[in-house]
Formats: structure tokens, sequence, C-alpha cells
């Protein structure tokens, strides 16, 4: 369905990238409930809900820009630091509709979610070389 959005031409990239933060989103919040329910089914203390929610937005950013590097195929870098952006603003303002405020866990999480998906852009576009050692 969504195969026609990751052509090589630049008006289809710009769909590709919004398609990869919404995405990342997703996948964030996705995270979140699992490890929420990690929270509840093992009765841990809410001590663990602060890094939960931080690899919850690591690993929805990583998804996101690795899904997105592959399907654009090249430059993971500025892909992933595109993606890591638009997840950042989505959850950002998510939170701030929300009712939290910025603090500096806030500025964590920005560095925490542009280096995973700049990880995973990196990734992503070298997912698609067929490599052969020997």
């Amino acid at each position: 369905m969504f195969n026609d959005l990751y052509n090589k031409d630049n008006s289809n990239k710009k769909s590709a990238y919004l398609l990869g933060g919404l995405l990342g989103i997703s996948v964030t919040i996705a995270a979140m409930f699992v490890f929420a329910a990690i929270l509840l089914l093992f009765n841990l203390d809410r001590a663990y809900a602060a890094p939960f929610a931080t690899m919850s937005v690591a690993v929805g950013s990583f998804v996101a820009s690795r899904i997105t590097a592959k399907k654009i195929g090249d430059r993971g870098y500025l892909v992933g630091i595109i993606i890591g952006l638009s997840v950042f603003c989505g959850i950002t303002a998510l939170s701030l509709i929300l009712g939290n405020s910025l603090s500096i866990n806030t500025l964590f999480h920005f560095v925490i979610i542009v280096l995973s998906s700049l990880v995973g852009g990196i990734l992503g576009v070298n997912a698609n070389r067929n490599k052969k050692f020997i």
C-alpha cells in the first residue's frame, strides 16, 4: 500500500519522511504499552517507568529511521536525523498537549532519539547492499 511512497522521487521522499515520523511515534506508543504491561504484570516499582520510557523512544526512532532509510536507499545519516527530529517534535508536542512540561529530561530524550535514529538510518541504508567479504 505505501510502497509507492518510497520511490526515489523528491516529492515521494517527503511522504516517506512523514510516514517514517508517524511510524516512529506509533512504535514508541506501542513500546510504551508493552513496558506498561510489564510494569503491571511483574508489579515493578514506578522507578522503572522513566528508563522504560527512554527505551521506548529509542526503539521507536530506531525502527522508523531504519525502515525509512532502507526504503529511500541513500544518505542514511540524513534520513536518521530528519526522522529523529520529526519523532522528537511529535512526541514532545503530544507530551505538551497531555499536560507535561519541558525539562532536562526532554533534552536527554532529544539526544537519545537523534542518536538512535541516526544509527537506524545508517544501518537501514547499509541493509540494502549485498556485501561479500570473501
